[in-house]
């Protein structure tokens, strides 16, 4: 079955097909989609596991208001 990124986003639900337009257009593709979400949540959970181990704190310039 090929699954387009609207399917997707619609079968999760919870407010996601809000942004189907978006990432449509952006990503286009839903093994893209996939792919860029899932190496995005690795690094995600890298840097959180060395701020909890006390190896890494975000720089002070990099923080955003």
């Amino acid at each position: 079955m090929n699954v387009k990124v609207p399917e997707f986003l619609s079968g999760i639900g919870r407010g996601v097909e809000t942004h189907i337009p978006k990432l449509e257009t952006a990503i286009g593709d839903l093994l893209k989609l996939l792919v860029a979400r899932t190496l995005n949540i690795k690094l995600i959970l890298k840097y959180s596991h060395k701020y909890r181990l006390g190896l890494w704190r975000p720089r002070a310039d990099a923080i955003k208001a």
